[in-house]
C-alpha cells in the first residue's frame, strides 16, 4: 500500500479531524506528524538525559531531540505518493526538505488568508497543488478554491437541548460582537448560551449566558455543543470571506445558522431561511419569520459537496 505524509499543528486537534478523513476516504496509509507537539523525545530515558543536560551543562537538548524525532517520523516510508501539509512556515526548513525530497506530490492547505499569516511567495511555490478556503487568495495567487468540510456521522449526545442559539468558540476579538449579540438575543426572550475557551493568560468575566472552558474542545467534540441550540451562532474573524466549520456543521445537523460572515451569500448553500446575516453589529434585527419558519432541506449533492469525503478526493485529484 502506497502513503501518504501529512504534516499539520495540532491547533484544537484539528489534525486528527483530517488524518482520520484522509485515511477513511482514500487507499492510502498515513503518517501524521503534528508540528507544533510537546512531543521530543524518541525513548524514554532522553527525557532524563536533557534534565541533567540543562543542570550541568547548562545546555537544553530538546530542540535537537525534536529535529531527530521529525526526522525519524518522516522515515517511516521509504516514499510517499503525496505530502499534504499546513502552515509549511512553522516547519524546519531541514525537516521540510527532506519531506519533499521523499514525496511525489506535494500540497498545500491553506485555512487562514495569506493577510492573517503570511507565508512567503518562495515557500508557497515550492508545492505543486495550493488550495486556500480565502477567496481573494485565489483570485490573487492563483490557489484553488477548497471549503471546509463537515464530518460527524455519528453525531453525540448535546450538553443541552433548551438553547435557542449556541456558540463554540475561542476568547479573541471577536469577544465584544458575541456580547452584542447574545444581548440582544436575550433581550428578545431567546435562551443563547457561549461557551468560550481562555487561554492561559487571558482573563474573561463570568456572566450567565457564557460559560468558561479551561480547555480545548477538540474538533471532533464540538458537536456536543453545536447540538445543543437549535441554531448555531457563527462569528465571522476580521476580514475573513471563507466559511468557518460551524457553518458545514449546522448545515449537517440540518440546524439554522446566525453569521457575520456577508459573504456567505455567495455560496450555493446558502438559503435566506436558514441562514441569517447580521451586517451590522450595532443595528441587530432578526425578524420572527426566521425564527418561526421551518428549515429548508438542502439538496443531497450539497451536502454530499461539502462532506470530507469529496474533499478529499478533490485534494487528491488536483480538483
Amino acid at each position: 500500500m502506497e502513503h501518504i505524509l501529512f504534516m499539520m499543528p495540532s491547533y484544537y486537534h484539528f489534525n486528527e479531524v483530517v488524518a482520520d478523513g484522509l485515511a477513511k476516504h482514500s487507499q492510502f496509509n498515513i503518517n501524521s506528524i503534528d508540528t507544533v507537539g510537546n512531543q521530543a523525545y524518541r525513548h524514554v530515558f532522553d527525557r532524563g538525559i536533557n534534565f541533567l543536560s540543562k543542570v550541568f551543562l547548562n545546555k537544553n537538548l530538546k530542540p535537537e531531540m525534536k529535529r531527530k524525532l521529525f526526522i525519524e517520523l518522516i522515515d517511516k516510508y521509504p516514499q510517499y505518493e503525496y505530502l499534504v501539509v499546513n502552515r509549511p512556515d512553522i516547519i524546519n526548513d531541514e525537516i521540510l526538505a527532506k519531506a519533499f525530497n521523499k514525496s511525489k506530490k506535494k500540497i498545500l492547505l491553506l485555512w487562514d488568508s495569506l493577510e492573517k499569516i503570511p507565508i512567503s511567495e518562495d515557500l508557497i511555490a515550492k508545492f505543486d497543488e495550493k488550495y486556500s478556503f480565502d477567496s481573494w487568495d485565489c483570485s490573487k495567487y492563483g490557489f484553488k478554491k477548497i471549503e471546509n468540510f463537515h464530518f460527524f456521522e455519528k453525531p453525540k449526545v448535546p450538553l443541552e437541548t433548551n438553547l435557542d442559539v449556541v456558540f463554540l468558540g475561542t476568547l479573541d476579538k471577536r469577544i465584544d460582537d458575541l456580547k452584542k449579540i447574545l444581548t440582544y438575543l436575550i433581550n428578545n426572550g431567546k435562551k443563547a448560551k457561549a461557551y468560550i475557551y481562555v487561554p492561559s493568560g487571558k482573563s474573561l468575566k463570568k456572566q450567565k449566558d457564557i460559560e468558561i472552558l479551561d480547555a480545548i474542545v477538540p474538533f471532533k467534540n464540538s458537536d456536543t455543543y453545536s447540538l445543543s441550540g437549535n441554531i448555531i451562532l457563527d462569528l465571522a474573524h476580521q476580514n475573513q470571506r471563507g466559511l468557518s466549520f460551524r457553518v458545514f456543521e449546522a448545515m449537517a445537523f440540518n440546524k439554522k445558522l446566525i453569521t457575520t460572515n456577508k459573504y456567505i451569500k455567495e455560496y450555493d448553500l446558502y438559503n435566506e431561511n436558514n441562514i441569517f446575516i447580521i451586517e451590522d453589529i450595532d443595528n441587530i434585527s432578526i425578524p420572527d419569520t426566521f425564527w418561526d419558519s421551518p428549515y429548508y432541506n438542502l439538496q443531497p449533492y450539497i451536502i454530499e459537496k461539502y462532506h470530507v469525503k469529496t474533499w478529499v478526493e478533490r485534494i487528491l485529484n488536483g480538483k
